[in-house]
């Protein structure tokens, strides 16, 4: 199991998706979960190892998710007796299994390297190229005639504009500045992939002639209301590379928050936006776990401890306990 879950990192990794591991570091029996067990938790709710079943199981993957989120590690302890403790490191469950045991886990968010791609080869383009690259951001280049002569800090150049090749776009920030040339073209091309974070570096002129270009070509609105331009936070920048500091800055805030931070000179936030041809991770989680009424935690549609129908609906629970306690007051727990 332990080399399966290697490969299985080294394969996520190489897709650049955002995903948690969960290990079991303290267990007093009975539990199903031994102390180094592991297991990998996707941003779609699936666990691929084993940390323990029932209400364990459903609990990692929920406080999973939440560490994804927020991209910092949580111990969880699962006891018969619970508890109210909670800090942002640390949360207490009560195991509503009947095995009454209790397990202490340890997750942790791997966050794939962080790549920008900018198209263009303005010296705003090559300031930022250099500034990415030494916060240890990967840094690919996009470009009529752009060469590893001009950036030689960049993983990778191409001469063309081609998003093609990326079929995700988790922690990937697009930054077109071409300042005048293929413009239109470029930013078209970055809007039609899943990228959440698309900046145009524009005045607010251009910004408009070529947002009204985007509407023509099919975009829709709300896909092009979602282009940044002006582009990177408000610090009164002039110089190429001070507008280069701004746009790096607003693309951290965005990698560690999820979401732009918005001052008075910059405008239209862009919200998470996943590849059209993809499912939203949200949505997969939807079709495939179902929120137990009595724990609150997810529980597999495909693999749950027992189902029962009440008032039409099918009702999935990850353990013996919390069946139990829905059948003696179902109306207690579906409102």
């Amino acid at each position: 199991m332990f080399n399966e879950l290697n490969l299985k990192i080294e394969e996520y990794l190489g897709k650049g998706a955002n995903f948690a591991v969960a290990q079991v570091i303290d267990r007093i029996a009975p539990t199903s979960g031994k102390v180094g067990d592991k297991a990998l938790i996707l941003e779609t709710g699936e666990l691929i190892g084993w940390i323990g079943g029932g209400c364990v199981r459903g609990i990692v993957i929920k406080e999973a998710l939440e560490v994804m989120r927020t991209k910092r590690y949580r111990r969880v302890r699962i006891s018969p007796e619970g508890g109210t403790r909670e800090t942002d490191n640390f949360k207490q469950y009560v195991m509503s299994c009947q095995s009454e045991g209790t397990v202490e886990v340890l997750i942790e968010a791997v966050i794939p390297q962080p790549e920008v791609l900018i198209v263009g080869k303005s010296n705003i383009a090559r300031k930022l190229a250099s500034l990415a690259s030494a916060a240890d951001f990967k840094v690919t280049v996009m470009g009529r005639d752009a060469d590893a002569l001009t950036f030689p800090m960049a993983h990778k150049v191409l001469d063309q504009v081609d998003f093609t090749p990326y079929k995700h776009f988790t922690n990937r920030y697009i930054l077109v500045a071409t300042q005048g040339e293929d413009d239109e073209e470029s930013v078209l091309k970055a809007l039609q992939t899943g990228a959440p974070y698309v900046g145009f570096v524009a005045s607010r002129k251009k910004a408009a002639d070529v947002k009204v270009f985007l509407k023509k070509e099919g975009v829709p609105e709300a896909r092009a209301e979602q282009l940044r331009s002006p582009v990177g936070l408000d610090i009164n920048a002039k110089l190429a590379s001070e507008v280069a500091i701004s746009i790096l800055a607003e693309i951290i805030a965005h990698f560690r928050t999820g979401k732009v931070v918005e001052v008075e000179e910059s405008q239209l936030a862009a919200p998470e936006v996943k590849a059209p041809e993809e499912t939203p991770a949200a949505d997969k989680f939807a079709e495939e776990y179902y929120i137990n009424p009595v724990c609150q935690v997810p529980v597999s549609k495909k693999n749950p401890k027992h189902v029962l129908e009440y008032q039409g609906e099918l009702v999935y629970f990850c353990c013996d306990g919390c069946k139990v306690a829905f059948e003696k007051n179902p109306a207690h727990y579906i409102k």
